[in-house]
């Protein structure tokens, strides 16, 4: 089995990693491209995605400072198929 998620920049994905990982899966993060998602409600909603994307280690220039919440996939799978089938060749640049 395979689950790929989008997750908010804004949010933490770990604790669902580590589940994963207690039933054999490994968690993969692509490092680019991100998804672009909706755009902010109002100023407020834009400064926290900012402030929390930063907080994470990640840079929210071009992204959320541009006016749109972003994603980043996450791949788990068994760790056979995750060195048969490398995320980078799945997803260029990632």
């Amino acid at each position: 089995m395979w689950v790929t998620a989008f997750v908010l920049r804004t949010t933490s994905y770990e604790s669902i990693a580590a589940c994963l990982a207690a039933n054999g899966l490994v968690t993969e993060r692509a490092t680019t491209p991100t998804f672009r998602q909706r755009r902010f409600t109002d100023a407020d909603e834009q400064r926290y995605a900012v402030q929390a994307v930063a907080a994470a280690g990640d840079d929210p220039s071009g992204k959320e400072t541009d006016g749109y919440f972003h994603t980043t996939l996450y791949l788990s799978r068994p760790a056979e198929d995750a060195t048969a089938f490398p995320l980078t060749d799945l997803i260029p640049h990632s």
